[in-house]
């Protein structure tokens, strides 16, 4: 007769588990289809929404910092999935525009993460994918709160 393992109550590391197995399986995933990484990914999903937007803006609409989106975006243009525009009002601002390839790109990684999505959420119920959902909105704020809260070291 089999031991039952106990199960691993640690949130955090199950939670930080999952992303590292999960991104794995979707760069291999957006390699062979798309020739891309999942920050590439991200970062076409949100200019398919936000064409033209500035860098800034991507930055935090993808929840990276803005040194992180610069080589994102070089990396990006290299691979002509996106044009740099300069912002006429601000001579140091640039805006972020999709590419015809970028929008092919693009298209690609949708009809993937659709896919992904879907076997992401097998076998979990509308209400508990609803519960999924609302705790990835709100887990990073209900931690946030910890900073503002402890004294400084």
């Amino acid at each position: 007769m089999a031991i039952a393992r106990p199960v691993d109550r640690r949130l955090f590391f199950l939670f930080d588990r999952s992303h590292a197995r999960l991104s794995k399986l979707a760069d291999k995933r957006l390699r062979r289809s798309a020739g891309i990484k999942t920050a590439q990914a991200a970062a076409l999903f949100y200019l398919g929404f936000h064409d033209d937007c500035l860098l800034s803006e991507l930055a935090e609409g993808v929840g990276h910092n803005n040194s992180a989106i610069t080589g994102l975006i070089d990396r990006m243009e290299r691979a002509g999935l996106v044009t740099r525009i300069a912002v006429l009002s601000d001579g140091r601002a640039r805006k972020v525009r999709l590419t015809d390839k970028g929008w092919a790109i693009r298209e690609i990684v949708m009809r993937d993460f659709r896919d992904f999505n879907d076997h992401l959420l097998k076998n979990f119920s509308d209400s508990e994918v609803e519960v999924i959902y609302r705790f990835l909105q709100n887990a990073p704020e209900n931690v946030a709160a910890l900073d503002s809260s402890s004294p400084n070291p």
